[in-house]
């Protein structure tokens, strides 16, 4: 092969790279919220494998950010003066069995943390929510599991009390849904929570006046980039995690929000 064509192979080689990889992105400022669901290597016919991080993949993403010297902090922390240096927040939405056995011990023998956003009126039970649009019956964590984190140091906040999509209800509803969440982990834990989470990243001004009011200070959504100064808290961004993200694309959500097109 000629250099005139080895070139032209490296410049194509480059093209596609720049295209499956977004490096050329501007680095963001400010604290990557990392958004997970489950940890498994279950896929079970779902129809959202992305949603589905594998343990290994899990595993290694801790130990990038260990190697990049971020230390995980909880929601309520990153929000604070009192942040550490270079903090990064994990959030699993839901509150599934599988953030208990397998995300768990992956963090504890770490000495990493977590923020948890429970569907309080699931708890013991399965993700109901979910069953008509095609995905499997999953376990929820128990309340006595529930309990054991929290006292290990987890974050517990609110994901609605039934996981209803909060821009379909009305006053009375957001108020079932927020303020009934609210009042289950306040029994729960023994003190309010003040993290929210929004169902499928979906609010209205209504519905973020009434997270407010049910005594909850930040609520994370699902649109893309990282927390600033200049964040508002009740529209916390986050950074979806797939299972299909390779260490590339991890390294890069953590400086650019996302890491294609």
């Amino acid at each position: 092969m000629s250099w005139e064509a080895v070139g032209w192979l490296a410049g194509l080689l480059g093209l596609g790279f720049s295209a499956r990889y977004t490096w050329w992105r501007r680095p963001l400022t400010g604290v990557p919220v990392l958004m997970y669901h489950h940890i498994t290597d279950q896929l079970g016919g779902t129809p959202l494998p992305k949603l589905r991080v594998s343990p290994k993949s899990f595993a290694r993403q801790l130990d990038i950010l260990l190697a990049r010297g971020y230390r995980t902090v909880a929601l309520g922390q990153a929000l604070s003066p009192e942040a550490p240096p270079r903090p990064v927040v994990l959030t699993f939405d839901d509150g599934y069995a599988d953030f208990y056995e397998q995300a768990w011990p992956l963090l504890r023998e770490r000495g990493m943390t977590a923020t948890v956003f429970l569907v309080t009126g699931a708890l013991d039970g399965t993700n109901l929510w979910d069953h008509d649009k095609g995905e499997p019956s999953e376990a929820l964590m128990s309340r006595e599991q529930v309990r054991e984190l929290d006292a290990a140091g987890v974050e517990f906040g609110g994901h609605t009390h039934t996981h209803r999509e909060l821009t379909t209800l009305d006053e009375r509803g957001l108020r079932r849904e927020i303020t009934g969440c609210q009042k289950a982990l306040t029994d729960l834990l023994g003190r309010p929570s003040r993290v929210f989470s929004y169902p499928y990243g979906l609010f209205t001004p209504t519905a973020a006046e009434a997270v407010t009011r049910a005594g909850f200070t930040a609520a994370c959504t699902t649109r893309p980039g990282l927390l600033g100064p200049r964040t508002e808290p009740l529209m916390v961004p986050r950074i979806i995690v797939k299972r299909s993200d390779d260490s590339i694309d991890f390294r890069l959500k953590l400086t650019r929000g996302r890491s294609r097109l």
